[in-house]
């Protein structure tokens, strides 16, 4: 058993930190900027390799070595209540709070806005992480298996299903809300979890992909024909300028820093947080402060304490329920 990486929390502390900047209010002409083109768009391709390389450490943890092993009730079960049991408590907060407005829905309008993940910045992850934990065992046994030939087999998988999405006419807000865009990244965790190496050449390849597509859909206004335009500048084919630097991280760095450490094992409920925030309270905020530094920086201290504070509070409620009910069943 491997000791615990306290890289990931790193890693996600500062992407999280990333996420709350993005969905601040800046115009298309600063969003074209180098600095968000290839730091801060790269946020969720790299939550999406972590999860990947710690869902992989969690099977092997768990001596999994069959498919049908990974779908266990209490293993399935587990993933699910540690993503919806701080979604629930979003939901009910938004439910009761005037500032979303919540209760002017019908009943069905309100049971598709909790699918989805209600509202808001970021509001598909939710959808996105539930379908993953159904989805992910195929992508792990395909690299378990395939070995190096899964990754390209996985990114051969996120082509078609571009392909498909544009040819079947998926609409923007479909195409969000589902798992299969981040089949590659997701590769990529696994693949780095597996100790397999990615050779200089196919790196630079991948780098330089990655940075001329980013560069093409969000610099010189290049309009893919197939792949979805809104989420251009972050999918497979713009994750690959990560994709090697995270590899390496994942498999070679060790570094650690308390203070984003907690961020990053809080990271969800501040992102939880973050949706709230914009959702609700932004705009409020906005009409306290004179400038726009103030209103970023009050706005993402507001994000992170709360998200720290709501992880503290919830995580043990979280941890009970797993016990009860997947610690029930296996004992069953």
């Amino acid at each position: 058993m491997q000791d615990h990486n306290h890289t990931i929390d790193v890693v996600k502390g500062i992407a999280i930190l990333l996420i709350i900047f993005t969905h601040f209010e800046w115009t298309p002409e600063q969003r074209k900027s180098f600095f968000f083109l290839f730091v801060v768009n790269m946020a969720i391709p790299v939550f999406m390799i972590i999860t990947g390389y710690v869902y992989s450490l969690s099977l092997a943890r768990s001596g999994i070595r069959h498919a049908e092993d990974a779908y266990r009730t209490p293993l399935i079960i587990k993933r699910l209540i540690r993503y919806t049991i701080p979604m629930i408590a979003v939901i009910i907060w938004e439910i009761v709070d005037p500032h979303f407005n919540v209760l002017a829905m019908t009943r069905g309008q309100l049971l598709a806005w909790a699918i989805d993940g209600t509202v808001g910045k970021g509001s598909y992850y939710y959808p996105v992480m539930m379908q993953l934990v159904f989805f992910f065992p195929v992508i792990y046994f395909i690299i378990n298996v395939k070995r190096e030939t899964g990754l390209i087999i996985c990114m051969a998988f996120n082509a078609v299903y571009e392909l498909l999405a544009w040819a079947y006419g998926i609409n923007p807000e479909s195409y969000r809300l589902l798992v299969f865009r981040y089949t590659f990244v997701i590769a990529v965790g696994v693949f780095a979890c597996k100790k397999y190496k990615i050779g200089r050449a196919c790196s630079v390849m991948m780098m330089l992909t990655g940075a001329s597509f980013i560069i093409a859909a969000g610099r010189m206004n290049f309009v893919p024909r197939i792949l979805n335009r809104d989420w251009a500048t972050t999918n497979f084919l713009s994750s690959m300028l990560i994709v090697p630097a995270m590899v390496w991280v994942l498999q070679e760095v060790r570094i650690r820093f308390a203070p984003l450490e907690v961020l990053g094992r809080a990271s969800y409920h501040i992102f939880l947080a973050q949706m709230i925030y914009y959702g609700g309270y932004y705009s409020i905020l906005k009409e306290k402060f004179g400038s726009r530094q103030g209103l970023l920086a009050a706005g993402m201290a507001l994000c992170v304490a709360a998200g720290v504070l709501f992880y503290y509070v919830e995580k043990p409620v979280q941890d009970h329920v797993i016990r009860r009910i997947a610690g029930g069943r296996t004992a069953r």
